[in-house]
């Protein structure tokens, strides 16, 4: 089975560029959202039941971070929809 690939940290442009490019909203938000599938893949796709078995905090905590996440992949879909 071929390995995801995920968004790393931002790489310097060219090999004579000295410092890492900044990521723009998009790659943020493309970030933000792989992020977000692959927690609630665990969830839920993952099918193994480790969710349930979690606790109540520790799934409180985990929907949490989904939330976070989820909200601010809105805000910079937000952001990226202003400067087109």
């Amino acid at each position: 089975m071929a390995g995801r690939i995920m968004a790393g940290p931002a790489r310097p442009a060219s090999a004579d560029a000295t410092t890492p490019t900044t990521p723009g909203p998009s790659d943020l938000l493309e970030n933000k959202l792989e992020q977000l599938n692959s927690l609630l893949w665990c969830f839920y796709g993952a099918g193994d039941g480790w969710f349930q078995d979690a606790g109540e905090a520790h799934r409180e905590n985990l929907l949490w971070i989904a939330s976070d996440l989820a909200r601010e992949a809105v805000a910079l879909f937000q952001e990226t929809s202003t400067v087109r």
